[in-house]
C-alpha cells in the first residue's frame, strides 16, 4: 500500500476528534441528537481547519442508525455502506472543476432520486465560491426547496464572493484558527503514535509554522518525520521551515536596536549571500523582534515562545538593551517595508532602507519615531541620574541625541518640530536636576506617582520662554497618555506674554478642537509645577491671512463674475 499523507491518515472521523471547533461541533452535535436537521448549511473558514471534515461526519451521522454523543458510530450498516467509496448517497463534488451551469443542471435532475441506503441524500459541495453566475443562480431554488431527502453542505474559503441570495438560504458556520497549543498537541499525540522522538520545542515550532491551519502544520509534520534519525530538533524543524539563522538575525535584530547602521547593512549583504529572499528575511525579522517584544512585556514569555534556553537567553538580552516603544517602531518599519516587497523588483533596496530606518528613529521625523526617541532619553537619563550624573550636562551625545541642527528642510513642519521637542526636553531635564536634586533613585522620568518629589516649588508662567513651555508641556502630555500630543507636536505652537500661554493652532479644526473646555484643563494639568495662569487659544497669522485672501477672492467674483477672475497664487 502506498504511503497516505498524515493529514488524511489522522483525518477525524467523529466530532470529538475535530479540534479548536467547538462552537460548530456543539450545534451540529444538538441539531443531529435533537432530530432538527437543516436541508442546506454553509462551512466557511481558513484553509485546514475541518470544514470539509466536519461536512463529511456529519453526513454520515445525521444518517447512522445509532450515533454516539452525535457522531457516526462506524459500525452499523449504514456507516459500513457509506464508508464504502462506491457510495452514491454522500456525493463531494469539487466546484472549481465542475463550475459550469450544465453540473449544477445535471445536480438538479439527480437529486430528485432517493438515497440507496441511507436516510439523506448529501451534496458537499467544496469551494462553492468557484461557481459561475449562472451556476448559482441553477442552484438557487433547489438550494430553497430541496426534496425531503436531501442535504446541502456549501464549504468555502472566501464567503464574500457567494451571492447573498445563496447565503440567506443557508445555515452558516465560521469555522476559525486552531490555537497553537491544540495543533502542538494533536501533532505531539501523532509522533507518539508513529514512534518517533521529538523536542518539545520542535513540536511547537511545527505548530507555530501552520499558522491556526491544522493540514499545513500536519504538512510540516509530515516532512518532520523524516528528518533526522533519532530525535527530531528545533534545528531541524528551522531548517525544514527555511528560515534564516537564529543567530545571524539575532546578531542582525541587536545592530538594528543599537543603532548601528553599518553592522546592519554588512549582516543584509552575509544574509543575501547565503541566497535568503528579501521577502522571507523580512518576516524573519518581525517575527524575531516580535518575540523579543513578548520577552519585554509578558511575564510568561518563556512559556509562551516555547524556544530552547539558549535562544530564550539571545532574546533576553536583546530585550535588555531596548524599549517597548523603540520596538514598536521597529516592528511597524519591517511592515511597511514588507508590503512595499510585493510591488517593487528591488527588494534588497527596499529591505535595507527598512533596515537603516529602523537601526537611525533620528533621521525618521515620524510621530510614532518621536515617541521612541523621548523614551530612549529618558531611559538614558534615568540611568545615568541613578548614577548621580547628569549626561546631557556631561556632553553626552548618546543621551541628549541629536537635535537635528542641521536639518534645513521641514517636511510639513514635522522635522524641525520633533528636533525643538527633543531639544527642549533634554535642557528641561538638566534644569530640574539641577533644581531639585537630589532625586530618589534618579527616576523623575517615571510616570509613577512615587518618583515626583514630594514638595515643589511652583514656577511663573513669565520664568520660561516659548521654547522651554512646550517642552514642559509635551513632557506632561506624554506623562499623562493624553490624545493631545500628537496634535500639539505637529500643528500647534505656543507663545508666552503676559503671563498668559497662547496656543496658536495651525488650522481651523485644530482651533476647535483647542478651545474646548476639557483641552484646557489638560493643557493646565500638564503643566502642573507652574503657577495659575490663563490659556487662550490664538489664531494664526496664516490662518487669518488665507481667511482674508478668500474673503476679498469672493467679493472680486461677485463683482466681474467667477468665469472672468482668474486667482493666481
Amino acid at each position: 500500500m502506498s504511503y497516505l499523507a498524515l493529514y488524511r491518515k489522522y483525518r477525524p472521523v467523529k466530532f470529538d476528534d475535530l479540534i479548536g471547533q467547538e462552537h460548530v461541533v456543539r450545534t451540529l452535535v444538538n441539531q443531529i441528537e435533537s432530530g432538527r436537521t437543516g436541508h442546506a448549511y454553509l462551512f466557511t473558514g481558513t484553509r485546514g481547519t475541518g470544514k470539509t471534515t466536519a461536512a463529511k461526519i456529519f453526513a454520515k451521522a445525521i444518517n447512522c442508525e445509532r450515533p454516539v454523543n452525535g457522531s457516526p458510530c462506524g459500525e452499523c450498516a449504514t456507516c459500513k455502506a457509506l464508508a464504502d467509496p462506491s457510495n452514491i448517497d454522500v456525493l463531494e463534488i469539487d466546484a472549481a472543476s465542475n463550475n459550469g451551469v450544465n453540473e449544477i443542471r445535471e445536480l438538479r435532475e439527480n437529486v430528485q432520486f432517493p438515497p440507496v441506503s441511507a436516510k439523506f441524500k448529501v451534496y458537499i459541495i467544496d469551494e462553492v465560491h468557484m461557481l459561475s453566475g449562472a451556476a448559482f443562480n441553477a442552484l438557487l431554488k433547489t438550494l430553497e426547496e430541496p426534496p425531503e431527502h436531501a442535504v446541502f453542505i456549501l464549504a468555502t474559503t472566501e464567503v464574500h464572493k457567494i451571492p447573498a441570495t445563496i447565503l440567506s438560504r443557508c445555515m452558516r458556520f465560521d469555522f476559525r484558527l486552531v490555537s497553537t497549543e491544540k495543533i502542538a498537541e494533536l501533532i505531539a499525540g501523532i509522533y507518539d503514535d508513529l514512534g518517533k522522538k521529538y523536542e518539545k520545542e520542535a513540536v511547537a515550532a511545527i505548530a507555530r509554522a501552520g499558522e491556526g491551519s491544522v493540514r499545513d502544520a500536519l504538512s510540516v509534520a509530515d516532512i518532520a518525520v523524516s528528518c533526522g534519525k533519532d530525535v527530531l530538533r528545533y534545528d531541524d524543524v528551522t531548517e525544514i521551515l527555511g528560515t534564516s539563522d537564529f543567530s545571524s538575525l539575532a546578531e542582525f535584530a541587536g545592530d538594528v536596536l543599537s543603532g548601528n547602521a553599518g553592522g546592519v547593512l554588512e549582516k543584509v549583504d552575509k544574509l543575501a549571500s547565503q541566497g535568503k529572499s528579501m521577502g522571507v528575511l523580512t518576516k524573519d525579522v518581525s517575527s524575531l523582534i516580535r518575540d523579543v517584544l513578548v520577552v519585554k512585556t509578558c511575564r510568561d514569555a518563556e512559556k509562551i515562545l516555547a524556544v530552547p534556553d539558549s535562544k530564550y537567553s539571545a532574546l533576553k538580552k536583546l530585550a535588555d538593551i531596548t524599549n517597548e516603544h523603540r520596538l514598536l517602531r521597529v516592528l511597524g518599519v519591517f511592515a511597511d517595508a514588507e508590503n512595499s516587497l510585493k510591488y517593487s523588483s528591488r527588494q534588497r533596496v527596499i529591505f535595507e532602507t527598512a533596515a537603516v530606518k529602523a537601526a537611525r528613529p533620528d533621521t525618521d521625523y515620524d510621530f510614532d519615531a518621536l515617541l521612541s526617541r523621548i523614551k530612549t532619553l529618558e531611559d538614558k537619563i534615568s540611568g545615568a541620574l541613578g548614577a548621580g550624573a547628569c549626561v546631557p550636562c556631561a556632553g553626552n551625545p548618546a543621551a541628549v541625541g541629536k537635535t537635528g541642527d542641521a536639518v534645513e528642510t521641514d517636511v510639513n513642519g514635522a522635522a524641525k518640530r520633533a528636533d525643538v521637542a527633543e531639544k527642549t526636553f533634554s535642557e528641561q531635564s538638566c534644569e530640574r536636576v539641577k533644581s531639585d536634586a537630589p532625586q530618589p533613585n534618579g527616576s523623575f522620568l517615571n510616570n509613577s506617582p512615587q518618583s515626583e518629589p514630594q514638595t515643589q516649588t511652583l514656577r511663573d508662567l513669565s520664568e520660561f520662554s516659548d521654547q522651554e513651555i512646550k517642552g514642559r508641556l509635551l513632557t506632561g502630555l506624554r506623562k499623562a497618555g493624553s490624545e493631545m500630543l500628537s496634535l500639539v507636536v505637529q500643528n500647534v505652537g505656543v507663545k508666552v506674554a503676559g503671563g498668559v500661554l497662547y496656543l496658536v493652532p495651525s488650522n481651523e479644526e485644530d482651533k476647535s478642537i483647542l478651545e474646548k473646555p476639557t483641552s484646557l484643563q489638560t493643557v493646565k494639568t500638564a503643566l502642573s509645577g507652574i503657577k495659575d495662569f490663563t490659556v487662550s487659544v490664538k489664531e494664526s497669522r496664516n490662518v487669518r491671512a488665507a481667511e482674508e485672501i478668500d474673503e476679498a477672492t469672493d467679493k472680486i467674483k461677485k463683482i466681474f463674475g467667477e468665469d472672468i477672475v482668474i486667482i493666481k497664487r
